[in-house]
């Protein structure tokens, strides 16, 4: 398969993640994502659940922040 197949089976989803400001690279931080979700449903404080997310992903607070924003967004 030729990347030009790949987008043109893709071509609808792609354009409503850029409307929706989502990037292409957040799929790698789904599973953050629903780390997150979890860790607020069993209680933990949100800065705290980000610090951990932050260390056990290797990147700033501010990344993850960002990202939980991104991902959280109604597209």
């Amino acid at each position: 398969m030729k990347v030009v197949e790949l987008l043109k089976l893709l071509c609808e989803g792609l354009k409503m993640l850029s409307e929706s400001e989502g990037r292409v690279d957040d799929w790698r931080y789904v599973s953050m994502y629903e780390e997150f979700v979890h860790m607020r449903d069993l209680g933990l404080k949100y800065r705290e659940a980000v610090r951990m997310l932050s260390e056990e992903y290797q990147v700033g607070r501010a990344t993850v922040e960002r990202l939980l924003k991104r991902m959280g967004a109604e597209c």
